[in-house]
């Protein structure tokens, strides 16, 4: 008898499982944190070069100091899937894009492939308690160098506002090309679904 009154149990369990959102497979998560990548360096990227070539490099650093994360935040908002996108690095300028200690295991993955000689790899991705962290490593662009190039190039004034604004400023010392840090797009089980 108790074996029959077991089964409506059984069976809304079964059908509970079968309701929910598919597994997301890692060729899924690379494609929606690829797209999301892409849109956060176009929109930062053109916005930063604007401001530096139309209002000098002093304009750009406020630019990324004032606008950035919000900026970021907007376009997290925009994609609507319930991703959260982050721009970190070991070599932090903004204390806010500080990274915790999933996203220091990305950055040791490029920083010791790129020790060992081998090209920067195009990705990195994990798998969390809570679903999926996509990595996209960002490049020093030239125009960049403006701001975060050796600090003996850097235009005094420029200076002067990194060391005003950042004390702790980390992010120098770069060439065009260098490995400067990541984009990580942190993406629940159920954007596949959207």
């Amino acid at each position: 008898m108790r074996y029959w009154s077991a089964f409506p149990l059984l069976a809304a369990l079964a059908l509970g499982a079968c309701e929910r959102a598919p597994e997301l497979q890692e060729s899924e998560v690379v494609a929606i944190g690829d797209s999301a990548a892409t849109v956060l360096t176009n929109t930062l990227m053109s916005r930063a070069r604007t401001e530096l070539e139309t209002r000098g490099p002093a304009r750009a650093i406020e630019f990324c100091s004032e606008a950035a994360l919000p900026m970021t935040a907007a376009v997290q908002d925009a994609l609507d899937r319930g991703l959260e996108l982050k721009r970190t690095s070991s070599k932090i300028r903004n204390p806010a894009n500080a990274p915790d200690s999933l996203e220091r295991v990305a950055l040791a993955y490029f920083e010791e492939k790129l020790a060992a000689g081998e090209p920067l790899a195009r990705h990195f991705v994990q798998k969390t308690s809570d679903g999926w962290r996509y990595y996209r490593p960002i490049v020093v662009a030239d125009f960049c160098t403006a701001c975060h190039g050796p600090r003996d190039r850097i235009h005094p004034a420029v200076q002067q506002i990194l060391d005003e604004r950042y004390p702790n400023d980390q992010a120098t010392g770069y060439s065009p090309g260098d490995f400067r840090g990541v984009i990580r797009v942190s993406i629940p089980p159920s954007a596949g679904s959207r």
